[in-house]
């Protein structure tokens, strides 16, 4: 899965070789701080508190001096002689980072640290780059991916992010048309929500976020400051009176922010993920939010007070999406790695995987309901539809639950036929009963429940 640039990218399919900015992120100027934030960005998303590979916890001091189940890695006597130093070499066995070499400048920068006492510095590892340098340059015009796709409420409007451009559309038009394209900043519209009430509609781009009256399509407000990335993901909670955006500063951090909405204040700030951040979604009743990561992971927050409810661990690559069941007791993840896993939203535990076997591609969105071509479905009607790179949304019915740790196919599972091309993201809209996906080029592909292609909206 390839990035156009992993300092300012935020969705991996967005793969052309765009560079319409530069933004050069620089730690405190210590020796404690460089050797730290190498050690953040290349080992300690798998030798955190959350995964502790080896038994090897290094985001403390302490924890990292005790060394993990091969004994201590940093041995401040004898500091040339650190496990930790001889793990890093070219010619090492095993090789950390298992998939990454680190340059001679990185490896001295923590050999150094090690021999003047490996001293601690909190503030280098709060993830929170200092900005040196901005430098804008026109984005060309034939670059126009769909990277923010949304669905009001009411199901009857859809709202495209296209390129630096939001696009409103009349789902309910025999042939959709365009009623306004507002430009939306400078920066490729990265996420898009509906307020609950459909009464407006939020665009995030790099530090950016603006809201728009939906009916007037005037720009209502805009927020900057204190942002350190782009808002790459976005949803209201608690009926619309908070905003929850998903920040992303690549191989950095990935913050949720929280803004009430009565002022569009910041309430709350922290950080989720130690990537960037996909896509936010919200459980049917309000009380539970997930965050997906290029972290490999997606956390469950509990809405009443943020507080991590658990983590969601089994992907071997980027977390794209998830959502939760109607019934709010189930949520599915969907991934780089090309499989859909489901889990028990209680206790995390997994209960089915499953994919298209002839389908190695990236799974880029995912909506989960219940049948929608019954005016009351069962319970256990479940209906989850995804949208891959090949632009061909499959359908799942029929969940088999079983030990997390199986693979097996766990549904039943139809591919429809392809929309443009390399899809982005999916929204569903169950008033209108269609499923409509965005691409790298612009276009948005719109099917009905059965699989057959009504539209391309361009």
């Amino acid at each position: 899965m390839n990035k156009i640039n992993s300092a300012i990218q935020s969705k991996p399919t967005l793969r052309l070789g765009l560079v319409f900015l530069a933004v050069l992120f620089t730690g405190p100027a210590s020796r404690a701080a460089d050797a730290l934030r190498v050690m953040q960005e290349n080992c300690m998303r798998c030798h955190g508190a959350e995964k502790r590979k080896g038994g090897l916890t290094m985001d403390t001091r302490a924890a990292l001096l005790k060394g993990g189940d091969t004994g201590i890695v940093i041995n401040l006597k004898k500091p040339s002689e650190s496990l930790l130093l001889a793990l890093l070499k070219s010619d090492a066995d095993p090789h950390m980072p298992p998939k990454k070499q680190l340059t001679d400048a990185e490896i001295a920068d923590i050999a150094d640290w090690i021999k003047t006492g490996a001293k601690w510095d909190e503030d280098a590892l709060k993830g929170l780059p200092a900005t040196r340098e901005l430098k804008w340059q026109p984005l060309p015009d034939t670059y126009q991916p769909v990277a923010g796709l949304a669905v009001s409420p009411d199901g009857k409007r859809l709202a495209v992010g296209r390129g630096m451009n939001l696009d409103l559309y009349d789902l309910g038009e025999k042939n959709p048309t365009n009623k306004t394209t507002l430009k939306a900043g400078r920066d490729v519209v990265q996420s898009i929500a509906w307020h609950p009430k459909g009464d407006f509609v939020v665009t995030g781009g790099f530090r950016r976020v603006a809201v728009w009256d939906a009916k007037s399509r005037e720009k209502l407000k805009v927020l900057t400051a204190g942002f350190l990335g782009r808002i790459t993901a976005m949803k209201f909670v608690n009926e619309g009176r908070h905003l929850v955006l998903g920040e992303s500063v690549p191989t950095v951090l990935g913050r949720l922010i929280v803004i009430e909405t009565e002022k569009w204040k910041t309430v709350k700030t922290f950080k989720a993920h130690t990537d960037a951040i996909y896509d936010l979604s919200l459980s049917r009743d309000g009380k539970f939010l997930c965050s997906s990561g290029a972290d490999k992971l997606a956390h469950i927050w509990t809405v009443a007070d943020w507080s991590k409810h658990g983590t969601l661990e089994g992907h071997t690559d980027y977390v794209m999406a998830s959502d939760f069941n109607p019934g709010g007791d189930r949520i599915a993840t969907v991934s780089s790695d090309s499989t859909v896993k489901v889990w028990e939203v209680g206790t995390q535990k997994q209960i089915s995987t499953f994919s298209d076997s002839g389908s190695k591609l990236p799974i880029m969105g995912i909506h989960w309901t219940l049948n929608p071509a019954e005016e009351k479905p069962k319970k256990d009607a479940d209906w989850i539809i995804t949208v891959s790179e090949d632009s061909k949304p499959r359908l799942y019915t029929g969940l088999v639950l079983h030990d997390g740790g199986q693979r097996s196919t766990g549904a039943k599972m139809r591919a429809w036929s392809a929309g443009g091309d390399g899809s982005t993201t999916l929204a569903f809209s169950r008033a209108m009963k269609q499923v409509i996906a965005g691409d790298i080029h612009g276009g948005v592909t719109i099917w009905d429940i059965n699989g057959k292609v009504l539209k391309l909206l361009q």
